[in-house]
């Protein structure tokens, strides 16, 4: 059809035909002579799939019809294209022709840029507003970063890569130039600092699945950014599938305050190990609500750091540590403020009758615990248990 109305060359048939389409020609293959042809009979903007059309012209022809144009699934390639034909014309102008045609998404992800091309993202920063730009799998000359990070006031939502995030953290942490510019980068990031591996996913290149080894200087740059910024609003610290030395967490745990933390239970571990009682408030609000420890080993170490963060602990509703290899001697280091917690499990133990008499005490003193779930443990009088429902034991 679509080729039928442009061989007719009928205004009154093409603009029929828009406007029965309401302009939406996704679902046509164009090549570049029947959209100009398009263009030419509406004011209003002409939806175009990239994908499906072989739209093959100098971009220097598609510019004066970017306001015009509404494109999807434009590739990271046909847009670096286009911005770099923006930075040669010199016209803000086309710059918000471009927003409006992409729907102020800029999505520059796999390429690699060089100094040209980190000149015509500056040029675009400058001139857009409230825009989202993706960055995933993205390599930058690191000497470029410096300049295009105060850029990011420009943006709403910025996507990064864990790799590259790393980069923009040490920048904006090496220098007193870059204090605002850690408050921005934190701020586009919607207060995330993704470092897991899924941040490092892409479909289209090997699986960047490994554990990430943070060193000590990267975890003291995400400790600079996280203080420089001075935001009221909690940073999630998401550490899943890294590897942090005794040195980094320790980098660390003076902003935990300043944190939500997700991690690793092996992780997690190594930061309960390591709390000492005046970082334990800190790290005790860093985890939040939940604690889960379930199906690992808790040694006598651990277990004492378990037991300062249950102290300064405010509203922790549950504490799995089901399949711990749990003993009556350990469960003793944890019993001074068990009570802080509403619902406990220590199913799948080795908790005996001597330590669940010593837990049914606890409970019996403290209306703040809820639930006990003591399934599967060596405990043979069950019977005591049989007037609380609090207990689960059967």
């Amino acid at each position: 059809m679509v080729e039928c109305v442009y061989e007719a060359q009928e205004d009154e048939l093409t603009e029929c035909f828009l406007q029965k389409m309401g302009g939406d020609l996704t679902s046509c293959s164009l090549n570049w002579e029947e959209l100009h042809y398009f263009l030419q009979h509406r004011i209003q903007q002409i939806t175009v799939n990239l994908r499906k059309s072989n739209i093959q012209s100098r971009i220097s022809e598609i510019l004066p019809f970017l306001n015009r144009i509404k494109f999807k699934r434009m590739s990271s390639s046909f847009m670096m294209s286009i911005i770099r034909e923006i930075y040669e014309s010199r016209s803000a102008g086309f710059v918000s022709g471009l927003l409006s045609s992409v729907e102020n998404y800029i999505n520059l992800q796999s390429r690699d840029l060089d100094s040209v091309d980190c000149a015509a993202l500056r040029f675009t920063l400058q001139h857009c507003t409230a825009a989202s730009l993706n960055l995933q799998w993205t390599s930058t000359p690191e000497e470029e970063l410096e300049s295009i990070l105060p850029l990011f006031t420009h943006l709403s939502h910025l996507s990064v890569d864990r790799r590259l995030l790393l980069k923009m953290l040490h920048c904006c942490s090496v220098s007193g130039v870059q204090q605002e510019a850690a408050s921005v980068l934190l701020s586009v990031l919607q207060h995330k600092l993704d470092l897991s591996c899924r941040s490092a996913l892409d479909l289209t290149t090997n699986t960047d699945s490994e554990p990430l080894h943070l060193t000590t200087d990267d975890c003291r740059a995400m400790s600079r950014v996280i203080q420089r910024a001075h935001s009221d609003t909690k940073t999630q610290l998401i550490l899943q599938d890294c590897e942090i030395p005794t040195a980094g967490m320790n980098e660390l745990f003076p902003v935990l305050h300043s944190v939500r933390l997700c991690c690793d239970k092996s992780l997690l571990l190594q930061f309960v190990a390591h709390v000492r009682p005046e970082e334990a408030q800190s790290l005790s609000g860093a985890l939040g609500e939940e604690l889960d420890l379930s199906q690992t080993q808790l040694d006598p170490q651990v277990c004492r750091g378990l037991d300062l963060i249950l102290e300064y602990s405010e509203g922790l509703t549950e504490l799995d540590l089901s399949q711990c290899r749990l003993t009556d001697h350990s469960l003793d280091l944890l019993l001074p403020n068990l009570h802080k917690v509403q619902n406990i499990d220590f199913s799948g133990n080795s908790i005996t009758d001597a330590g669940a008499w010593r837990i049914h005490y606890i409970v019996s003193l403290n209306s703040n615990i809820k639930t006990v779930r003591l399934f599967m443990n060596r405990i043979e009088h069950k019977e005591l248990f049989s007037t609380d429902p609090r207990f689960e034991i059967w």
